[in-house]
């Protein structure tokens, strides 16, 4: 009796195993399966994105910060041409460290890379081109002066970017992009220029600086807000520093209160 049944039992389990995985059981494991697999998935998308957005969020930071630190490095060594040789002429003397002074570009002397004054102050410039709607690059330019030797006016300086400059002139002039995507639509100026008393000095609508404010120029605010082209950026970084003149004789004129 208990062989029949042992065989009984044995012939069913053989039965079974021939019979394989029956259609509910294959259509609930590849149910669970797409669940896990979609769970998986949604893990490794969102942490993808999320670390996409933080290196780019990074590189932003970076590119606008290099930036600032090249813009605070020239500007901290501008200079009157008058503290570098004798002038001969008061034109000469009463020259000031800026040459202009806007919301969106500035020019001024920079004692850089002059050793024992054996080149002369260079001339730099920044501004704000513009590349797309609210959107601009910041450029730099930096350019020797014509002569080492400086004439009855101070030192002089040729238009390097003129059509019809020659390849000496346009040789003096080195010029590089600091930053790109800087945002112009905010309403946030990238220049703003205060006096020794710590005011903030208004240009004209539509203009820069007097040369009675640019006379009073003791420091100047830097703002850049930046978003970089990368597909992941989330948004703009806006990096804001205040740069002191170090020497206060290169804006303030003798007998001015400093």
């Amino acid at each position: 009796m208990r062989e029949l049944r042992r065989r009984l039992v044995g012939a069913a389990d053989e039965q079974a195993r021939e019979r394989g995985t029956t259609l509910a059981e294959l259509l609930v494991g590849m149910t669970i399966f797409s669940i896990l697999m979609a769970a998986v998935t949604t893990i490794a998308v969102g942490y993808y994105r999320v670390n996409a957005q933080s290196v780019a969020r990074q590189d932003q930071v970076d590119e606008t910060r290099e930036a600032a630190e090249r813009f605070a490095k020239l500007v901290r060594t501008a200079v009157k041409p008058s503290q570098l040789i004798n002038c001969v002429t008061s034109t000469c003397s009463e020259i000031d460290a800026f040459v202009s002074a806007s919301a969106t570009s500035m020019k001024f002397y920079a004692n850089v890379d002059n050793a024992r004054n054996l080149v002369g102050p260079r001339q730099v410039t920044y501004a704000l081109e513009t590349t797309a709607p609210g959107e601009a690059r910041l450029v730099e330019r930096v350019q020797r002066p014509d002569s080492s030797t400086p004439g009855s006016n101070g030192y002089s300086y040729c238009d390097a970017l003129a059509s019809g400059a020659s390849a000496s002139c346009r040789a003096r002039l080195e010029t590089r992009t600091l930053v790109e995507g800087v945002r112009t639509d905010g309403g946030v100026e990238p220049f703003v220029y205060f006096d020794n008393t710590g005011a903030a000095m208004e240009p004209a609508t539509g203009s820069g600086l007097s040369s009675a404010q640019i006379d009073q120029v003791l420091s100047i605010e830097l703002t850049l807000s930046v978003r970089s082209s990368d597909r992941n950026s989330t948004g703009p970084t806006t990096y804001i520093q205040r740069i002191m003149l170090p020497n206060s004789q290169a804006v303030l004129r003798p007998g001015e209160d400093e």
